[in-house]
């Protein structure tokens, strides 16, 4: 299968805000959040294991949001969301508290 360039934003209180910006990131054409998460966890480790609640199953913490083109993912198939070329991905951990 080709590969397709899609934009990521990896956002959380331990990335330094510069680090915020989206950057670009090959994947497979027919992608699926799924399948970015595992090669996410493989291309950048520890950065990208604050997402996951069990890393070796590569299971997302309760609180992780992914949005898709600023439509949360949940609402367009969760870890089944296909991404295209060019979708932009933010990985986010929900702020809780009070």
């Amino acid at each position: 299968m080709a590969e397709i360039e899609v934009f990521l934003k990896l956002m959380n209180k331990g990335i330094k805000y510069s680090e915020h910006n989206k950057f670009p990131y090959n994947t497979t054409e027919g992608a699926t959040i799924e399948d970015l998460i595992i090669e996410l966890q493989e291309d950048y480790g520890e950065t990208f294991d604050v997402y996951l609640d069990d890393k070796e199953e590569r299971s997302l913490r309760r609180d992780t949001i992914i949005f898709v083109n600023g439509k949360n993912s949940v609402s367009t198939g969760g870890l089944m969301t296909k991404v295209s070329k060019g979708d932009l991905i933010v990985f986010m951990i929900a702020a809780v508290g009070g």
